[in-house]
């Protein structure tokens, strides 16, 4: 999989491959209009969903093995966790005779516009269970990403010749000196954490004009982190009302807001059976304590939450630090401790399912 580059909108390839991949395993798999890639064990039982994604951020890694790490663009976010969602599941098909029905679905353009997730979303199919393929490290799980907003703002002044810059308003000044004090008066970092924080930075900028000019028209690019007590709609309110008391005292400048995109926070449930399941099966491979995480990123199950009601949350290998990063790799040993993790839980949910009786508490 980590050989097949396969950054946003370039997934055509990888996608054949693991739909050969998973007949192979006595999947019945497809590949949808979107290109995702799905796959389907069992048709009773429990309904479990794995959802990956099969994109990457572009820049390519070269594919090494050194020791136990397995480098490759990919590799953490989130190749080993679509590999060992695949491969634990038909392992967990494979140890029990109850009943479950279970969808792995390698889904297009999480990266970008989410599209693959959204037509998955289209099929209106109900999950008694969705897990994500995300790095949580093998021993951890994620039940909540903050939400985003991703704003841009246009600023616009008359201009003027560079070689008397103090009669004209700069657009690229006027864009600098708004991002200052939009960063102290509307984001809010004194909250107790980071997921309760509301968050953002400016993730482009461009200004500029004739050579002798200063400039008219600048734009910012911001991506603000909102947290599960705020919804997006508060948050452009917000930004639309700092607007219009910031331009107040900025004569002779023009704002222009527009969203590019939003999406709200999600904040699962802790104390479901299928985290009973998963936390045991950690358990019983790691012989460690489970920690149940809160992360500041955002993922395709903040999507997903909005049609669906069942207990959901991110589970793969891997350091997230490393996500985006030249030095992505994941640990094999990880991978495969993940993959029986995931046999071990799906397996244990069926025969419970079957048997009518309730997980261990979470607390065991």
């Amino acid at each position: 999989m980590l050989e097949l580059y396969s950054p946003s909108g370039s997934e055509a390839k990888l996608a054949s491959f693991l739909r050969e991949e998973m007949h192979a395993k006595g999947m019945n798999a497809t590949i949808d209009g979107a290109g995702n890639v799905i796959g389907v064990l069992g048709d009773q039982g429990p309904r479990v969903l794995l959802c990956g994604h099969m994109d990457t951020v572009s820049g390519r890694i070269p594919v090494r093995l050194d020791g136990d790490l397995l480098y490759g663009r990919g590799a953490v976010d989130a190749k080993a966790s679509l590999a060992s969602m695949i491969v634990g599941a038909t392992s967990a098909k494979e140890r029990t005779r109850a009943p479950v029905q279970i969808t792995v679905a390698g889904v297009v353009e999480e990266e970008t516009s989410s599209k693959g997730i959204r037509a998955l979303m289209a099929r209106n199919h109900q999950y008694d269970l969705a897990v994500f393929g995300e790095p949580s490290g093998v021993s951890n799980i994620v039940v909540g990403y903050k939400g985003n907003v991703k704003l841009q703002l246009s600023f616009h002044t008359p201009g003027g010749h560079s070689a008397s810059p103090w009669l004209s308003a700069s657009s690229f000044d006027e864009a600098c000196a708004f991002w200052s004090t939009f960063e102290h008066r509307v984001l809010n970092n004194s909250a107790e954490s980071k997921f309760e924080a509301v968050t953002g930075c400016v993730t482009s900028m461009v200004s500029g004009g004739p050579g002798n000019s200063v400039p008219a028209n600048a734009t910012l690019e911001i991506d603000v982190r909102i947290p599960v007590a705020m919804t997006s709609e508060v948050l452009i309110g917000q930004v639309r009302e700092f607007i219009k008391q910031y331009s107040t005292n900025r004569k002779g400048v023009v704002i222009d807001l527009r969203t590019l995109d939003q999406t709200g926070a999600f904040l699962g449930s802790t104390d479901s059976k299928a985290i009973s399941a998963f936390r045991w099966a950690i358990r019983k491979v790691q012989k460690g304590q489970v920690a149940l995480l809160k992360k500041t990123g955002t993922s395709d199950v903040n999507l997903f939450a909005r049609t669906q009601t069942c207990p959901m949350f991110a589970y793969g290998p891997g350091d997230s630090q490393l996500d985006h990063t030249e030095m992505e790799h994941v640990k094999v040993s990880e991978y495969m401790a993940t993959v029986e993790i995931y046999a071990l839980a799906l397996s244990r949910l069926a025969e419970r399912a079957q048997e009518g009786e309730m997980l261990p508490p979470t607390a065991e």
